[in-house]
């Protein structure tokens, strides 16, 4: 089973500058240091012309209170692993989110477009957990508490973008 969503992140900003600052390591240390309580750590990265990666570890205390069934699988403290991978060319990506402990695993197609105004990133998402009779309330728990943190996500990403 799995659960799928879409997330569209608006800039009033060119695609250029988005993607810019999106390719940056910079960016992501920033951020997250800025939304509080995160630990992070870069892996790997790597940038060239025609591509972006980066791996980065972080972990804090979860926002919202883990339901005694999730506690098993997640804990009092999460650890999460994230890849990014963008191609500069066609500007698209994919960002994959493994969590320490939990058979869960989350990803994203992401595509850079532009809009009226601006551009906005757009992320399918995809929330897997194989678990059987728990799983789809893991993956709905998740997705939840992602579709909260994504307005103050983009929020600190719209200030950080006045950098770029």
């Amino acid at each position: 089973m799995s659960t799928q969503y879409e997330e569209r992140q608006s800039f009033s900003q060119p695609k250029d500058k988005v993607l810019r600052m999106f390719c940056d390591r910079a960016y992501f240390e920033r951020k997250y240091a800025a939304s509080g309580g995160w630990d992070i750590k870069v892996l790997e990265h790597e940038l060239s012309a025609k591509r972006f990666r980066i791996k980065c570890t972080y972990h804090r205390k979860p926002d919202a209170e883990v339901p005694g069934f999730a506690k098993k699988f997640i804990g009092e403290s999460v650890q999460v692993t994230q890849e990014d991978v963008w191609d500069l060319e066609t500007a698209t990506g994919r960002l994959s989110i493994e969590i320490r402990n939990a058979p869960i695993r989350m990803s994203a197609e992401m595509r850079v477009v532009v809009e009226k105004g601006g551009c906005a990133n757009v992320l399918q998402w995809t929330l897997n957990c194989p678990v059987p009779l728990l799983g789809g309330k893991l993956e709905q728990m998740l997705m939840s508490e992602m579709r909260n943190k994504a307005a103050a996500d983009l929020e600190i990403s719209r200030k950080l973008l006045a950098d770029y």
